[in-house]
């Protein structure tokens, strides 16, 4: 049975006209010290920190064109920050945010990610920031908007960037070697269930610029998960690394991350091709399961 993480993914969906409440300090404080407390991929993590009000939010996020930039009323906004401007960095941010988005929406809150329709030096502004970092992604935070209006804007909007639509498994998933047909029938549930939440990740322009290669079975019974990247989009591989990790947990195929970031010897070994980048890869770890139940 799916878990709490993985029926969180399948309702979170972008809201762009916000209600005006604010949401309370503890739950506020509750995702910030969430933030601190999430997984990270690399030894120097991410820092997630929140901008309030919306005079404030609107200010950084104001005049953008196009269906992203139609985000109104948030009364915050959660500012991701990373130490260095790389794409390594930028890997790890979507990979924390996109946890902090996912227990926002269990909390009953709503979210857009916004990683390019905002003024990123408006929100260094208004961020207290350490030495070195760089704003690279916010995200809306509220209470979703009700009415006929909001409901009718939102619909609209998730129609022109097509946000119902993610592409079928098997246009994603490849078996053991690139370009190898994969099909889900005879699937292992746990894996389907893992590369189910993987296909509804949000990404930019929800171009899902992903592919996986699932290969073999290890002596513990689970495939290795190969990820890599069909365009130049380090958050968007952040944010799915986050819908694998969180999902394998609550199946029992609770493992981690190896980064294998532009990695040339994982691209070879799989026949992937050169204009594609390798990520990383997800292997069942059987320490950290028992890590997990003994917590």
């Amino acid at each position: 049975m799916p878990g709490i993480f993985c029926e969180t993914i399948r309702i979170r969906h972008s809201t762009r006209r916000y209600a005006d409440r604010s949401v309370p300090d503890d739950v506020l404080a509750h995702l910030l010290e969430f933030a601190a407390r999430a997984s990270h991929l690399t030894d120097m993590p991410p820092r997630v920190t929140v901008v309030n009000g919306r005079e404030r939010v609107g200010r950084i996020l104001a005049r953008y064109l196009g269906v992203y930039g139609l985000v109104q009323g948030a009364p915050h906004l959660l500012v991701g920050l990373i130490p260095e401007d790389s794409d390594r960095a930028r890997l790890d941010l979507g990979y924390v945010l996109e946890q902090v988005v996912l227990e926002a929406t269990r909390l009953g809150l709503s979210t857009c990610w916004m990683t390019g329709s905002y003024h990123p030096e408006r929100a260094a502004d208004e961020v207290e920031r350490r030495p070195g970092e760089v704003v690279a992604a916010t995200v809306a935070l509220g209470y979703a908007r009700e009415d006929p209006l909001a409901r009718l804007h939102d619909g609209t909007v998730r129609r022109l960037v097509a946000a119902h639509r993610r592409r079928p498994l098997e246009e994603i998933v490849f078996a053991g070697k690139w370009g190898v047909p994969w099909s889900p029938v005879g699937a292992d549930p746990a894996l389907m269930e893992v590369l189910e939440c993987a296909r509804l990740a949000p990404s930019a322009e929800n171009r899902q610029p992903w592919q996986f290669v699932v290969e073999g079975r290890a002596g513990d019974g689970f495939p290795a998960l190969h990820l890599f990247l069909t365009g130049p989009a380090p958050i968007d591989a952040g944010i799915v690394m986050a819908h694998v990790a969180l999902a394998g947990a609550e199946v029992g195929w609770d493992g981690r991350w190896a980064l294998r970031w532009q990695d040339p010897t994982l691209a070879r070994a799989l026949g992937a091709p050169p204009d594609v980048v390798p990520v990383g890869t997800f292997f069942y770890s059987p320490q950290r399961h028992e890590d997990t139940k003994a917590n």
